[in-house]
């Protein structure tokens, strides 16, 4: 089956959907190929459509197409909504006991007895496990692929829930390869190095551990609490405590205590709860008060869409707070970039003692993809905080300098007073009314920037011919398609190129305009229909765009997507 197969695994919430999408895609990972998986679900615990997309490619994928070449139907909606769409080899799996729906006329359908299967092992959980090893003979995947998988997910319920999960996957499996001996959708073999998996939400959580996190307090709230519940599950033996918040205003409020006595600490949001962390931002802001938030979008205004995808909250995070005070926003493109920038973010938070913002969404948090590594020697703690028991100069907690940054202790360090105060203050903490030093503090705080905006993490990437006529602008998890459309373009001989800011404050105007100098026709893509990135590249750089594409219906782009918004202006032939 050439470089490569998409399947789209689709069935209601409470069917087990995320059971066998997790056992496949760990077995995939672990016998060597490489794979990028995105998921669909609906604001729902029982019934609804959900769907899991996994694409296959001998080269690292780093996006799923809107289409697929077969699919595992566990309900008639799968049938009806994936079926026509897909491609040869078009295959589709499905218990006949169960689903009644039929693709129209192209697909091969594979009609395996899963739910049979599963009463003979004596329950009807084992049709998730019937229906993997179904799918793993369609593949021509060795079932012995998914023993250890299997192993590390039912072993620790018990030896006969275990066996009970094997025999029915032996017994899917072989329902279909007796039937289909020649597997009709055949993957290639891999190279059999193991890989590892990871989605965005685990490595947001892991970069801020691997960062030296010791405290994080949250609301949880859709899609942001895979990164919480990722942390939370590990923070006994790693020595990190997790505080479930009545809201996100005690959240915020509590990570700023914690930072304020010297534990590095985090908090994990979306739009809304963000806004209420709104006085808590401006509070992190004028204390100095080094914070981590992790605020993952969802698309439209109050609920707006809980579970889908959207990149709506630039402006707001930007400017979130009252008064004026510097921050640092990032936006990863993908789950390997994420826990670099997770680092990142939280040692800059500490050294210029300001708020720092990874802005991310669903399609960033919950899709999986294989990598070979993640380079653990890149995010290590680094030490910002100053000893006052080793000078004998006395400490000034917001003294002013140059660089806008001031020593900072943790509280109790000494007996001397330590203020951190909500006021404008002088350079010891108490309050002050001085029109001349609240002046001199304001200007204190935005010399930050200059430091700053020199930091490497998160500048723009460049992909694609530095010759590109066509370059396509994005900031966050855009970047797998944008990136991916270059590619596809380029098999038709259209030089075109990738842009793909991560991060957006302090905006890196100097590299984002010497890049995009010279005729080019830039497109910014992005998913929210006012175009928010755009105006920003505009007011930063002054470049002069071309047609915008932008998405805002709570799903992610494709290259398909990409190209077919451009189409009719550059009449491809695709």
């Amino acid at each position: 089956m050439g470089n490569q197969l998409t399947i789209t695994l689709g069935g209601a919430a409470g069917q087990g959907l995320v059971t066998v999408s997790h056992l496949l895609l760990t077995s995939l990972a672990r016998m060597g190929y490489r794979v990028f998986a995105t998921q669909d679900y609906m604001s729902r615990v029982r019934g609804g459509h959900n769907f899991m997309r996994i694409h296959i490619a001998r080269k690292q994928p780093r996006n799923a197409p809107d289409h697929a070449n077969a699919l595992l139907a566990l309900d008639n909606r799968s049938v009806e909504t994936h079926a026509a769409s897909l491609r040869a080899p078009g295959v589709v799996i499905l218990d006949p006991a169960t689903v009644t729906a039929r693709p129209p006329n192209g697909p091969l359908v594979i009609e395996a007895p899963l739910s049979t299967i599963a009463k003979t092992q004596g329950s009807k959980v084992y049709e998730n496990s019937a229906a993997l090893g179904a799918l793993f003979a369609a593949l021509g995947l060795p079932l012995e692929g998914a023993a250890k998988v299997f192993e590390d997910q039912f072993a620790k319920k018990s030896a006969k829930i275990l066996a009970d999960n094997l025999a029915a996957a032996r017994a899917g499996f072989d329902a279909v390869r007796t039937r289909y001996p020649s597997p009709p959708a055949a993957l290639w073999k891999p190279d059999g190095k193991r890989r590892a998996l990871i989605n965005g939400a685990n490595a947001i959580g892991l970069g801020m551990i691997a960062a030296g996190l010791r405290f994080i307090a949250a609301y949880p709230m859709s899609p942001s609490t895979g990164i919480f519940t990722y942390v939370t599950a590990r923070a006994r033996e790693l020595g990190v405590i997790s505080e479930q918040a009545e809201d996100e205003v005690a959240a915020l409020n509590m990570v700023i205590g914690a930072s304020a006595c010297g534990a590095r600490a985090a908090t994990t949001t979306s739009g809304g709860g963000l806004a209420l962390m709104a006085e808590a931002v401006s509070l992190a802001g004028i204390s100095e008060v080094p914070v981590t938030i992790a605020n993952i979008m969802r698309p439209g205004p109050a609920t707006g869409l809980p579970t889908r995808t959207g990149q709506e909250d630039l402006n707001f995070v930007l400017s979130i707070g009252h008064g004026e005070f510097p921050r640092f926003v990032f936006a990863p493109g993908s789950a390997d970039e994420a826990y670099y920038t997770a680092g990142a973010a939280m040692n800059l938070a500490e050294k210029y003692q300001v708020p720092s913002f990874i802005l991310g969404d669903q399609h960033l948090v919950d899709s999986y993809h294989t990598v070979d590594k993640l380079d653990t020697s890149k995010v290590k703690p680094v030490n910002y905080l100053l000893d006052p028991r080793k000078s004998t100069a006395p400490y000034l907690r917001y003294k002013l300098t140059n660089s806008g940054v001031s020593p900072r202790a943790y509280h109790g360090m000494t007996e001397a007073p330590f203020i951190t105060d909500s006021h404008v203050h002088e350079e010891n903490g108490h309050i002050t009314e001085d029109p001349l030093l609240a002046r001199k503090m304001a200007e204190k705080r935005f010399a930050k920037l200059k430091g700053m905006a020199k930091e490497k993490t998160g500048l723009p990437a460049w992909s694609g011919p530095k010759n590109a006529g066509v370059v396509f602008v994005c900031f966050g998890s855009v970047a797998g398609a944008a990136r991916d459309a270059v590619d596809t373009l380029a098999a038709i001989g259209v030089k075109a190129a990738a842009l793909c800011f991560n991060r957006v404050a302090p905006f890196p105007a100097a590299e984002a305009a010497k890049l995009l100098r010279g005729k080019r026709r830039i497109h910014v893509v992005e998913n929210n229909i006012q175009g928010q990135f755009e105006r920003l590249l505009i007011a930063h750089t002054g470049v002069k765009t071309s047609v915008p594409v932008r998405r805002y219906d709570g799903r992610p782009f494709d290259a398909a997507y990409l190209i077919n918004a451009l189409k009719e202006t550059y009449r491809w032939r695709i």
